[in-house]
């Protein structure tokens, strides 16, 4: 069964894609550590948002 993307979040797949690479590049430094929590906290941000438009949809 498939799920029927929201006419709200038309690009959906694309902005799931460029999670994924966030995803991939998400790395600890040394140097920053802070921006790893960050960028973490900022992409499952973004997540919850689209899961939060596809359940309402």
């Amino acid at each position: 069964m498939s799920r029927v993307v929201p006419s709200h979040v038309p690009d959906l797949p694309d902005r799931l894609a460029e999670l994924a690479r966030r995803v991939g590049r998400l790395s600890p430094s040394h140097r920053e550590p802070e921006r790893y929590h960050e960028e973490k906290s900022e992409i499952a941000f973004e997540l919850r948002v689209l899961a939060r438009h596809v359940s309402t949809g």
